[in-house]
């Protein structure tokens, strides 16, 4: 079998096999679109996106800044180990992914300090004990905090 007919075989076949799967693909993605077509505006990264954003104007371009929840910090990562509520990690994970190029730290000792409250409301006993005074509240369960300067 030597000649050009077995070598436009192999080319046919491997242009099939890689054409194939992409047409699969597409035709998924365009169904998707379809049957959901408002999914880019209510997906849930896209609205924790919007929400954080308020706060980016009101933070320095690259500084680090610190992060609380209604949960206490060191608890966030133990509660998705134990898998007993992931949405807390999720949440800070997503709101570093916003911020970027601003370093977000799972930590409320920096000068400035990103509260995200999706669960609940801050409490003010923490709030007095990390000497955290509300900047500005965006709405939505995020504040801006600033850390008490010590005497």
């Amino acid at each position: 079998m030597t000649g050009i007919y077995p070598l436009l075989r192999v080319r046919t076949a491997l242009t099939l096999l890689l054409l194939l799967p992409l047409a699969a693909s597409l035709n998924l993605l365009y169904q998707s679109g379809k049957a959901y077509p408002d999914f880019l505006k209510t997906d849930p990264v896209t609205i924790h996106e919007r929400r954080i954003n308020q706060i980016k104007g009101a933070l320095p371009g690259t500084a680090a800044v610190g992060y609380v929840t209604a949960v206490d910090n060191e608890k966030i990562f133990y509660y998705e180990r134990s898998l007993f509520n992931v949405e807390f990690l999720a949440q800070y994970i997503l709101t570093q992914y916003t911020l970027a190029p601003v370093i977000v730290y799972n930590s409320p000792d920096y000068p400035l300090v990103v509260g995200n409250y999706i669960d609940g409301s801050p409490d003010p006993g923490f709030l007095k004990r990390k000497a955290l005074i509300p900047v500005r509240d965006f709405g939505d369960g995020l504040i801006l905090y600033q850390k008490e300067p010590k005497p």
